[in-house]
């Protein structure tokens, strides 16, 4: 049995020296891995992560270091694409958002007064795509040498949305057992299990750990593993959330 599973957070670059992280440490997903490479019907553990993520103790896992979301999907996509994977464990905070481009508020104040005549009497819609363009064509504040002056003042990012990896992984392997994983931060707990439903049915996910953020910290990880009829059941530590994963993925795979 062949195992993959994505860890810790991706990064996304403002420059050569500034980037935007998800910051997670892998702690999860290492003992996930872990838990996993104790199972003597698993065979390889292909372990996806960022640089600075903890590592499993396991001699079973291949480690291929990841960083942007493009760098996450071509390496999700050429593990899937070269090994049939029986399960996968998508525990990464992956970035919602990338940079599309670097500007300041006074260059965009010119670009904007270049194009004042197209902006009359425009609704607000067509108002906003005017800008966001003038935004991407505006000029760039990062200098020859990569970098950012430290002298510019109102620095403005333009961000995109990144593709979701997640809705990548039944596609490429659409017989492999896939538990994806919730953050939110401070809600409900009846918030908490339906939209990690709904993940669980967007992306044909066999079941999602649903957390959240004001439930984590270095005393405890309360966590819920919830299934697609909705049921779940509730965890309190790290290495509890790995063993209940394990079980039931190898579980289902057994059936």
């Amino acid at each position: 049995m062949k195992v993959l599973i994505t860890a810790g957070g991706t990064t996304e670059k403002i420059d050569n020296v500034r980037n935007i992280a998800n910051i997670s440490t892998g702690k999860l997903g290492s003992l996930i891995a872990t838990a996993f490479s104790g199972l003597p019907n698993v065979d390889e553990i292909y372990y996806l992560c960022s640089k600075t993520a903890i590592l499993p103790q396991s001699e079973k896992a291949t480690i291929r270091y990841v960083d942007s979301v493009a760098s996450l999907e071509n390496t999700v996509n050429e593990t899937l694409i070269l090994t049939d994977i029986d399960i996968i464990i998508h525990s990464m905070a992956v970035s919602d958002y990338r940079v599309k481009s670097v500007t300041s508020t006074s260059k965009l104040a010119n670009a904007i007064i270049s194009q004042r005549d197209e902006l009359k009497n425009i609704d607000t819609q067509s108002a906003e795509k005017i800008v966001t363009e003038l935004l991407k064509t505006s000029e760039s504040i990062i200098g020859s040498n990569g970098k950012i002056s430290s002298d510019i003042d109102n620095m403005l990012l333009l961000m995109e949305r990144t593709p979701k990896i997640i809705s990548s992984f039944q596609v490429l392997a659409p017989n492999a057992t896939l538990v994806g994983f919730k953050l939110l931060d401070s809600v409900s707990q009846e918030m908490l299990i339906d939209t990690a439903c709904r993940l669980l049915q967007d992306n044909k996910c066999t079941l999602v750990l649903a957390n959240d953020l004001s439930e984590i910290n270095e005393n405890g990880h309360v966590g819920y593993l919830v299934d697609k009829d909705k049921n779940y059941k509730r965890f309190t530590t790290k290495e509890e959330i790995a063993e209940a994963i394990v079980a039931a993925t190898t579980e289902i795979r057994s059936m």
